[in-house]
């Protein structure tokens, strides 16, 4: 049979999302490339020879400088060590993939394996992938996602189905076999297949297994007014028990509050200026227990999501860090459930580093503003002086929580290697999520429900966001 998908709409390549793996690299260029195989400093590649070369550094960063014409046959890349690097295909195309004949091995695709570290995206792949009975994954741009992300590839691989193939092989126009994530690709292939029956054949993935989520952020926050009746906006009332009720119905990973005293010094949940009707943070913690609100009629309340949410807590006042903490002790709410963020003053942090040290020792997680460390500018910069200020805490574990728009690639890095996590906020465009989902941050914040469907959908299905033919399936199977 054959079939060809069709795409209606225009094929935009969009800029590459910066799914920053961040590893090592290679310690000495022992490549005849130009670059450092790191993230500020990638492997160039021009040419298929060069392309070739990844195989010597697979945990490295490489980046295409132009499109590449492949020729002759095509040997799979990473046949023995799965790619765990980052392969950026700037926007490129790599035409002239041929792959066919049981030389090739038993996994099919631009690469045989693809990490759980392993990153590729922003190209377009053309070519044709020949099967045979030693074929056991087949996909354009790898046989088998052992993790990691694959993302906005546009696949014109034409893949032909041998009928000694075996029906339960897994064929995919982008990927065969899949334990990682495939993000905003697009099959604009044709697949021949020749079997009188098949298992797992899909436009996008073949077939998923245990999904491994390792590029996707282990939490994603969502402020309680993405809840808000009239939708989500910068003025809708975050810091209401209705919307975060109502938010708790999404599974967040996160509920964001912003904390401070009212004028009788109990801590309430309000962004402006406090009022006599704001909720108490004793209240919302009680909620987060389980503890159903008194005249609270919502029947979709559940005290069990409740009770998996965590808090973060975004202090708009300098110091309260102690108030909060005895709250926390009094209700007996969980330290591992509490993160402590917002507009603490760098002196008072470090005048209290002895209790905040406590508290993250015990499970609290604790996350600062770049400019309440230094300035934004001092991190764009990568001054050593911001990294003295964070090393001056004595802090087990800390996490720089900044701007989405301030963390470039260079800056991410540059944080890790430096033992610092990063969270983001706040997301609250489509555009901006696409581009920064999965740039393998600790936590991205964002008002929109959109947030928690591509996190959900990404760690069940590992897929989302890919364009096909409808009359493929983006799956072929679903994980058992």
């Amino acid at each position: 049979m054959s079939r060809r998908a069709l795409l209606t709409l225009p094929l935009t390549l969009l800029a590459a999302l910066a799914l920053t793996a961040v590893g090592t690299g290679q310690e000495t260029n022992d490549l005849s490339l130009a670059g450092s195989g790191v993230a500020t400093s990638p492997y160039l590649i021009s040419n298929a020879s060069e392309l070739r070369q990844i195989e010597r550094a697979p945990n490295a960063y490489f980046r295409l400088e132009r499109g590449i014409t492949l020729s002759g046959e095509w040997t799979p890349l990473c046949r023995e060590t799965p790619f765990s690097g980052t392969l950026d295909g700037n926007g490129m195309t790599i035409k002239g993939l041929e792959i066919g004949g049981d030389s090739s091995g038993a996994e099919l695709g631009l690469f045989a394996q693809i990490g759980a570290s392993g990153r590729a995206r922003n190209f377009e792949l053309i070519g044709r992938i020949a099967t045979t009975a030693s074929t056991r994954a087949v996909g354009g741009v790898a046989g088998r996602l052992l993790g990691g992300a694959i993302s906005e590839v546009e696949s014109h691989v034409e893949i032909a189905v041998a009928d000694s193939t075996p029906s339960d092989v897994a064929i995919g126009g982008v990927v065969g076999y899949s334990e990682g994530i495939v993000f905003y690709c697009q099959f604009v292939g044709e697949l021949q297949d020749a079997r009188a029956q098949a298992s797992a054949v899909g436009a996008i993935v073949g077939r998923t297994g245990k999904i491994n989520p390792t590029a996707l952020p282990s939490l994603v926050t969502a402020h309680a007014g993405f809840a808000a009746p009239n939708g989500a906006s910068d003025h809708s009332e975050d810091n209401t028990i209705d919307n975060i009720i109502k938010t708790l119905r999404y599974r967040p990973g996160v509920i964001e509050v912003d904390v401070q005293p009212n004028a009788d010094g109990t801590l309430v949940i309000t962004h402006n200026k406090p009022k006599a009707s704001d909720p108490t943070l004793e209240a919302v913690l009680r909620l987060l227990l389980g503890e159903r609100p008194e005249n609270c009629n919502d029947a979709e309340f559940d005290p069990e999501i409740a009770r998996q949410t965590k808090i973060q807590l975004d202090a708009k006042a300098d110091g309260i860090f102690l108030q909060e903490l005895a709250l926390a002790d009094a209700l007996q709410f969980p330290y591992n459930r509490i993160v402590m963020a917002g507009d603490a003053r760098y002196e008072t942090v470090l005048a209290n580093k002895e209790l905040i040290r406590a508290a993250v020792e015990r499970g609290v997680d604790f996350w600062m503003n770049p400019n309440h460390i230094e300035s934004y500018d001092s991190l764009a910069a990568r001054k050593e002086s911001f990294l003295t200020r964070i090393r001056a805490l004595e802090l087990p574990r800390m996490t720089v929580n900044s701007y989405y728009g301030a963390i470039t690639d260079e800056i991410a890095e540059w944080l890790a290697e430096n033992g610092l996590e990063v969270s983001i906020w706040t997301l609250n465009d489509k555009s901006s999520l696409r581009a920064n989902f999965l740039r393998g941050f600790k936590n991205v914040t964002s008002r929109l429900p959109l947030a928690i469907e591509m996190r959900d959908q990404c760690a069940s299905l590992g897929v989302y966001g890919s364009q096909f033919d409808p009359q493929y399936q983006e799956v072929g199977e679903s994980r058992p």
